[in-house]
């Protein structure tokens, strides 16, 4: 018996397959390209979304012996894209979650004072980081199709579509959640948010609980799989939450990936998101109801590595990058800001810039590509501060998940950082493990107590207890901020 997660994210494709005590059985995945279409301007092909989509489903068909009990999906939340309805053709681009071609109507809408209004109804931030501008944006560009044609849908929505045949788009709540466009107080699209967005609401998905049943395989390129039902839609980070059974109040996880996103589980109670962070929900299950979490959304944490490789030439690979960042002990001076999409929690600035600071003439590469991987542990320590303070209590244990969670050093200077335990999760592939395991969830086939007795920790790392080097680090990186007049002098 086996259960399939297909995890679609900024850079990859990734399909695997579980069995119910949450072995990994098969694995395959494809690389996803994007398009810079000029500063700000990110877009993906969705068609290459979902032809790479059925390649992976394709090698697990024919690696196992049987068909799948059920298929879940997880995909990168905030990205959009446009269809036909009836002939299933995309008819834009995907518009990618780090889009920030909408900054320019956030902050006119901030300026008008309509930003607490959009927390209060969403949980979220006005910032272009969301779906409702990138919504825009392509409604307002659509020309001589009949708005009644088009489906409107995040990644998953177009997938299900897709691999369905379903012709009426339907979404799940944690994707919804995502849009700025969706109340989260009474479980729909606001039509507040759609005036103020200009977003005709009609064109959504609709939202159906996470663990639902999406629809039947009925592809043809998937033809040993006809009738397999996709029972399990969740965001890519609610999947990982999910996935590291994060089930109970305050529970908490990093994704290491592109950007790195920090959810703690605050159950039924929605709390009111304060100093940078974004309230959304972890999940929504037939017959249990609503979880919500706390988040704290950083824009570019792998990237920003693969920026000292790809652009400043420091090695070939992030080992390496890693190895040359361990060969000292400190970067002295020098500071990696990397604000290239602006910045997330907890400043929210959609117009400050990556930079590097603190060079003189005896910096090195190691000294940057320390600074780079420092970047990533002080803006985690900052987000688990702010968790810390909007759960009344201190963070237990950080799981730690997502590519660069292989990495012992980036490990340990995150819980120096952050002053936690962190444990490495043995299973860096949470995302599709989560979403796989929310679909054997959906059939009934296994109870959520059991997740946890398949999740395992790779190995844990405790805070130094000499607190000089994280103060350091701080205060540093503290006094830049207030250069960028994002924290008080």
């Amino acid at each position: 018996m086996s259960f399939i997660g297909l995890d679609v994210g900024t850079t990859s494709v990734r399909a695997i397959a579980f069995d119910e005590d949450g072995e990994s059985l098969a694995f395959s995945s494809r690389l996803l390209s994007t398009v810079n279409r000029g500063p700000g301007r990110i877009e993906q092909d969705p068609e290459q979304m979902l032809r790479s989509s059925i390649e992976v489903l394709e090698d697990l068909a024919d690696r196992l012996p049987s068909p799948p009990r059920a298929i879940g999906i997880a995909n990168q939340r905030e990205t959009v894209t446009a269809w036909h309805k009836e002939k299933l053709k995309p008819i834009a681009p995907a518009i990618s979650w780090q889009d920030r071609r909408g900054a320019p109507r956030c902050r006119e809408l901030r300026r008008l004072g309509a930003e607490e209004h959009v927390k209060e109804v969403t949980g979220l931030r006005l910032d272009p980081y969301f779906s409702a501008t990138k919504y825009s944006e392509i409604a307002s560009s659509l020309s001589g199709i009949p708005l009644a044609d088009v489906a409107l849908g995040t990644i998953d929505s177009w997938l299900v579509a897709k691999l369905t045949g379903h012709g009426s788009p339907i979404t799940d709540f944690t994707n919804a959640s995502r849009t700025s466009l969706f109340n989260i107080n009474s479980g729909g699209y606001d039509e507040s948010m759609g005036a103020l967005f200009d977003v005709p609401l009609e064109l959504l998905p609709a939202p159906l609980p996470s663990n639902s049943m999406f629809g039947e395989i009925s592809c043809r390129e998937l033809s040993k799989w006809q009738g397999v039902p996709i029972h399990a839609v969740l965001g890519d980070q609610q999947a990982s939450l999910f996935g590291q059974h994060c089930f109970g109040y305050g529970e908490c996880k990093a994704t290491l990936g592109t950007g790195t996103f920090i959810l703690a589980n605050t159950g039924n109670q929605r709390l009111g998101a304060q100093s940078g962070l974004i309230t959304s929900i972890a999940w929504e299950l037939s017959g249990i109801g609503t979880t919500y979490c706390l988040e704290g959304s950083i824009f570019s944490t792998a990237s920003t590595l693969q920026w000292l490789i790809d652009v400043m030439g420091l090695a070939e690979s992030i080992e390496e990058l890693g190895s040359l960042a361990r060969s000292i002990r400190s970067s002295e001076q020098v500071a990696l800001i990397p604000f290239f999409d602006g910045t997330g929690s907890p400043w929210w600035a959609d117009s400050s810039s990556a930079m590097i600071a603190g060079l003189d003439t005896s910096s090195s590469k190691a000294h940057v590509a320390r600074a780079g991987f420092e970047s990533i542990a002080l803006q985690t320590a900052f987000v688990t501060d702010e968790i810390a303070t909007q759960l009344g209590g201190p963070i237990q244990t950080l799981t730690l998940d997502g590519g660069l969670s292989n990495l012992d050093f980036l490990c340990q200077l995150i819980a120096d950082q952050a002053s936690l335990r962190c444990n490495a999760s043995s299973m860096a592939e949470a995302t599709a493990f989560g979403v796989a395991m929310m679909s054997a969830v959906g059939i009934g086939a296994i109870e959520l107590e059991e997740i946890a007795s398949a999740s395992r920790i790779r190995q844990s790392f405790d805070p130094s207890a000499n607190r000089a080097a994280p103060r350091s680090r701080s205060k540093k990186w503290s006094g830049y901020l207030a250069k960028l007049g994002l924290v008080d002098e």
